[in-house]
């Protein structure tokens, strides 16, 4: 792969070898802010161009099942180069021995699903030659694994701490609800003092102040704080070296509406100060009202 972080500033057209990684490098462009879009008919490409709201944000997707690909497309990105310079066309390959290994253990069978499947990838190959020919930039994913594509797509679009693309969600949650089935870290603080059984602070939330001074006033509380935050705070550059873009941190308690509720917005406002990019929901706040 070419070590010119230039070539990515956009637009892109991905195509190539069906189970080389378009997916792969799409969703990693994806993760960066780009706008992708999978399997356009050619006949639309050029008004999608104009139609977007940042072509140079744009990420298309082409492959082999796209009618007309071989016959229309040079043609077609031959315009769009002129029209947009910036433009760079993308081809994935892999080597056959290991786009059948993919292929053996994948859910989606090849799109030349009439013939043996080595057959099919040497079809694949002959018939994208062309395309393959008039690329700007050609990766082969056989020595990768989707992680290390990924990795090396990141490094070249100038992402060189992972961390800088994970945002941490921030739940609280009654266990009375249920435990959120996606997150990645469950912290129970059921353990702290609990403002229900203050009849002025009942009817309140963790949002509220008299509810915040209640609970930082108590050093139990404070403590638990700080070595959540700290455990947090290690933990994110972890998941982000194994290029987890999303990190959903869950806060329970009894009711969802105190504790819990305090806890995530103050880990929130701890880990912004930090530089992490911050976003916290209180999951169960409908029924506050109750």
């Amino acid at each position: 792969m070419s070590d010119s972080g230039s070539l990515f500033r956009g637009p892109f057209i991905i195509t190539g070898l069906s189970g080389a990684g378009k997916t792969v490098l799409s969703r990693s462009l994806e993760d960066l802010g780009y706008d992708c879009v999978d399997n356009i008919p050619l006949e639309l490409l050029e008004d999608l161009f104009l139609q977007a709201y940042d072509s140079e944000r744009l990420v298309v997707v082409l492959d082999v099942r796209a009618r007309g690909l071989i016959e229309q497309f040079p043609e077609i990105y031959g315009r769009l180069a002129k029209k947009y310079p910036q433009l760079q066309l993308i081809f994935v390959e892999a080597s056959g021995a290991v786009l059948e290994r993919r292929f053996s253990v994948a859910r989606r069978p090849h799109p030349f699903r009439d013939r043996a499947l080595d057959l099919a990838i040497s079809d694949e190959r002959e018939t994208l030659e062309p395309v393959r020919g008039i690329a700007d930039l050609v990766v082969d994913t056989t020595e990768l694994s989707p992680h290390d594509l990924r990795r090396q797509i990141l490094e070249l679009a100038g992402v060189c701490r992972p961390e800088q693309l994970m945002e941490v969600e921030i739940m609280s949650f009654s266990y009375l609800r249920g435990v959120p089935a996606t997150a990645s870290l469950v912290f129970d603080v059921r353990f702290l003092p609990n403002p229900y059984f203050e009849k002025e602070l009942r009817q309140l939330s963790g949002t509220d102040q008299p509810v915040a001074d209640w609970l930082e006033a108590i050093d139990e509380v404070t403590t638990a704080v700080k070595r959540i935050n700290d455990l947090v705070k290690y933990l994110v550059p972890k998941y982000a070296r194994e290029l987890k873009s999303h990190l959903i941190v869950a806060i329970g308690c009894t009711g969802g509406r105190h504790r819990s509720v305090y806890v995530a917005e103050r880990l929130g406002c701890l880990l912004e100060e930090e530089g992490s990019m911050v976003n916290v929901h209180h999951r169960d706040r409908e029924a506050w009202r109750y």
